[in-house]
């Protein structure tokens, strides 16, 4: 949920408990005669990411840069679904409502949910697209805190759906306990399956997913006194279906028990198992992937590291052979091919002809030095010979 990155940004001096160096860490390597695999991987929490706040806010931006993909796709998707899933069903539902009963509810009133699911989902989309087009904006990381915000109050519109519409629902399936568990979640949470390639470091999800459990399932179910309600109805209907077996099972005590919580399992455990499954399978995959993202992370920062440190050590192997003027043309130019494409291999480009013979003819590469004395001496003999 949003409140997570509120947290961590307003706990930001607070979690900050260490500066990676990538460079210290490279130049320590080498020192002991190792190479990349002998790093030290910054210091992580166990959910909150690194330790040091700067790089967890480097992870996020380029994070936010490589999922704009599939957090747009995201939100398209979670358009279509609550258009499809409840916007049309809701319109269905009234038409029949005002056709065939007496009761006659306001239109407006009637459709406002999935209006405005759609308004929440939509807004998220022209933000991010937004804020991914302005070059200028580098803190790209604020697409991710949008998402968590999309998604936390599409979770209050749940929530006050349910608490009014929850007693409905479980009148549906003949009154089956908790079977309004699997009708909510097939109508109104399936939105959030498309957290699920959205890319969203695993922290952000797990806070919108606890949440959506406390108020969905534990507080409007006690407060409309749900569980309360059907518990005679779950006694009744166990035994219902004992009346369709024979007399040896009804005469059997242990075997009435036996089936009658076998029945208590599948009114009352099931349902809420299934659900609580695909939500932890949400959580497991999302952290699974969070845990990729920053091995990659890691791996291209150590690279950019090295290359760092190479381009270093070339440009003092320059300055130690050629004057310093001269040097510094040889950098300038290399950069500049860099820059337009030409030059593919930097070790290569500093050793090219093509550069030196182009220094050459654009520049005087010859210089002048003063109060410098050249002794020219004859070897023996030479000049009598000549």
């Amino acid at each position: 949920m949003v409140l997570v990155s509120l947290i961590t940004w307003a706990a930001r001096k607070s979690l900050h408990k260490q500066d990676y160096s990538f460079d210290e860490q490279l130049e320590e390597a080498s020192a002991k005669g190792g190479g990349l695999l002998e790093l030290t991987r910054p210091q992580q929490y166990l959910v909150l990411g690194f330790k040091d706040r700067n790089l967890e806010a480097r992870f996020l931006d380029g994070l936010a840069r490589v999922s704009q993909p599939r957090i747009l796709l995201g939100y398209i998707m979670a358009l279509l679904m609550v258009f499809v899933g409840r916007f049309i069903n809701d319109t269905i539902d009234y038409v029949i409502t005002i056709r065939f009963t007496d009761y006659r509810p306001e239109p407006f009133l009637y459709v406002l949910p999935s209006l405005l699911g759609i308004l929440v989902f939509g807004m998220g989309l022209v933000a991010t697209l937004v804020i991914m087009k302005r070059e200028s904006f580098q803190q790209k990381r604020v697409v991710l805190a949008i998402v968590e915000a999309s998604f936390f109050l599409y979770t209050v519109i749940v929530s006050v759906d349910v608490c009014l519409n929850i007693s409905e629902w479980n009148s549906y399936e003949d009154n089956k306990p908790l079977y309004w568990w699997l009708f909510m979640s097939f109508y109104e949470l399936f939105p959030y399956t498309c957290l699920f390639f959205q890319n969203l470091p695993g922290y952000q999800i797990a806070g919108n997913m606890f949440l959506l459990g406390l108020i969905v399932y534990v507080i409007a179910p006690l407060n409309n006194d749900i569980i309360g309600d059907q518990k005679d109805v779950v006694q009744q209907r166990c035994r219902g279906e004992l009346v369709l077996y024979k007399d040896p099972l009804n005469s059997d005590p242990e075997g009435e028990q036996l089936c009658m919580t076998l029945l208590e399992f599948e009114q009352w455990i099931w349902p809420p198992l299934i659900v609580g499954l695909a939500g932890f399978a949400l959580l497991i995959v999302s952290f699974i992937i969070e845990q990729a993202n920053r091995r990659a992370f890691f791996t291209k920062c150590c690279l950019d590291a090295l290359n760092r440190k190479q381009r270093k050590d070339q440009e003092d192997l320059l300055y130690s052979i050629f004057p310093k003027d001269v040097a510094r043309q040889l950098i300038e130019k290399q950069s500049s091919e860099k820059k337009e494409g030409t030059a593919k291999d930097e070790s290569k480009s500093f050793n090219s002809s093509s550069t030196s013979i182009t220094l050459f003819r654009q520049k005087t590469v010859a210089r002048m030095h003063q109060n410098v004395t050249i002794l020219f001496t004859d070897t023996v003999g030479f000049t009598a010979m000549s």
